[in-house]
């Protein structure tokens, strides 16, 4: 059950990201509101993940999985640039993420 809320918790996080992106610096109040609720529920979800996961494991692939969610949903929705070199270190992101968990 941890891992299912650790994955809540990446995809929260990287949803709340993009809804921080539509608030335009947290000026529209509907997309803020949301951006707030999401960090809330990603947070609490990763609580709940490190009862069972290593803090480092978790909290390692909660960052990946927001951070490469956010880039590719900026790529995708957002018009942010989808130059090749952001693909790479996106494709780096990932793997440093498989990595620390195969080691660990």
């Amino acid at each position: 059950m941890s891992w299912i809320f650790l994955i809540g918790a990446g995809i929260a996080e990287m949803t709340a990201v993009f809804f921080m992106g539509k608030s335009k610096g947290y000026q529209l109040l509907k997309w803020s509101v949301l951006s707030i609720l999401m960090f809330g529920l990603s947070f609490y979800l990763l609580s709940k993940s490190f009862e069972e996961i290593p803090l480092s494991v978790a909290y390692s692939i909660w960052v990946g999985i927001g951070a490469a969610g956010g880039v590719i949903l900026g790529m995708m929705y957002l018009g942010e640039s989808k130059d090749w070199r952001r693909v790479v270190y996106l494709i780096l992101v990932i793997g440093s993420v498989i990595g620390l968990k195969v080691i660990s």
